[in-house]
């Protein structure tokens, strides 16, 4: 491994502003530098004025120079640069970790499919190309003996945390998850929020929110990225077509995620699910144990009546979180979270409105779809079309508003990298 200097851990960042699930790339980047253990070595945008937005956002600028030459950089082993050539930012040699917070998913993937090619371990920050390709990710890593990682901070790793000290005691999961922010308002658009985001950009000159990031939380499509990100690292299902995402405060946890046949909701345990309530914005694991000395045990501890108890975490603090994850990569040589060993959830798409044929699908958080979690087994025997090729595709079949969009209703852009990467995944798992 390469370093500047002894016990530094050099970061490439290659990002957008905010990510799709709302990730802050300029937050990240101050606070990693921030960080004694860590040195921001490059940034990367194939927007050089973005790269420099970002840096200009973080405080930073004055680090570090534009830099167009190739040889030059590889020569220059403390220079700290930016640029919009993917290319010198792979042969940057003493990166030891690349952190993705691309909003654009197709730009995600084409760097970290280059990142694990050149030997670089990532952290993804981008849950669209996770969900659609993380599994991929995660065997061409283990291949080319890099780390591929999913970030911390966010709701997934924040759950896993709780989930494994479940598992590690031996006490038996029934449900697990997150609260929502916000009610679910499937067919929302970004035209719904233009006061609240005026409201919140003017609240914290620091806080940008744009419309579509708002929409993607309020849609739906968020939670339903994270929640399917947790089922395939845990190996979990879900228990029906987009959870049952009732509204349910923490005290009434226990109760509701409970087996039908014992007064819950649920026809199977352990599952993924998400509550809309106080819950939020923690995240919670309701457990149980067949030794009836550990019940007692709990019950003593004031965990609650049993059977059934909650462990619950009141937060999750999103990018802030995310260098954790670089100690795991490079220190711990391990991910923070990623796809168990197959793919059990998946993300679909579900249409807002009725769309015509000629009509142009937008991206997330926008006007015509909102993400659906669906069994993946379902989204194959079906034939419906994964969240990452939806977006920019083009009507060629009539599509009902809450139809599912599938193969049949769309032209995909079957020469893009999404597209090649997922049949390839497809074929091998």
């Amino acid at each position: 491994m390469n370093r500047t200097c002894e016990n530094v851990i050099n970061v490439g960042v290659a990002g957008s502003i905010e990510t799709d699930t709302g990730q802050r790339t300029p937050t990240l980047v101050e606070q990693i530098e921030s960080m004694g253990s860590f040195n921001v070595r490059a940034i990367y945008n194939e927007d050089l004025g973005v790269a420099k937005s970002i840096l200009n956002k973080a405080n930073l600028l004055s680090k570090f120079v534009k830099s167009l030459n190739r040889n030059k950089n590889e020569d220059s082993k403390t220079e700290k640069v930016y640029t919009d050539n993917l290319e010198e930012f792979l042969n940057i040699k003493d990166i030891d970790v690349v952190i993705v917070s691309e909003i654009n998913t197709e730009t995600a993937t084409k760097v970290i499919i280059n990142c694990i090619i050149k030997g670089k371990s990532v952290i993804n920050l981008n849950a669209i190309s996770e969900v659609t390709l993380g599994l991929l990710f995660k065997n061409l890593a283990n291949n080319n003996y890099t780390i591929y990682s999913v970030g911390a901070g966010d709701e997934p790793a924040s759950t896993l945390e709780l989930i494994d000290f479940c598992k590690m005691l031996g006490l038996d999961i029934i449900c697990a998850g997150k609260g929502k922010n916000n009610p679910l308002n499937k067919y929302s658009t970004p035209d719904d929020f233009k006061g609240e985001v005026n409201k919140n950009n003017n609240s914290d000159k620091d806080i940008k929110v744009s419309p579509e990031g708002i929409t993607s939380f309020i849609d739906g499509t968020k939670t339903m990225l994270e929640m399917a990100i947790l089922s395939n690292a845990t190996g979990f299902p879900i228990d029906k077509a987009g959870m049952h995402g009732q509204e349910i405060n923490l005290a009434d946890l226990v109760k509701i995620f409970n087996l039908k046949e014992n007064g819950g909701i649920l026809s199977r345990i352990p599952v993924i699910d998400y509550v809309i309530g106080d819950v939020a914005p923690g995240v919670f694991v309701v457990f149980t144990s067949k030794q009836k000395s550990i019940i007692s045990e709990l019950k003593y501890l004031k965990m609650g009546k049993g059977p059934n108890f909650i462990l619950y975490k009141p937060y999750h603090l999103g990018n802030i979180e995310v260098p954790l994850s670089i100690y795991d990569v490079v220190l711990k040589r391990k991910p923070t979270i990623a796809v168990k060993d197959r793919i059990v959830t998946t993300v679909v798409a579900r249409a807002k409105k009725d769309l015509k044929t000629g009509d142009f699908i937008d991206s997330i958080g926008g006007y015509t779809f909102s993400g659906l979690a669906i069994n993946y087994k379902e989204m194959k025997e079906k034939n419906y079309v994964p969240i990452g090729l939806v977006e920019k595709s083009r009507v060629k079949k009539d599509i009902k508003r809450d139809e599912i969009i599938s193969f049949g209703n769309i032209e995909c852009n079957f020469n893009s990298i999404i597209y090649n990467l997922w049949k390839l995944q497809t074929e091998l798992f």
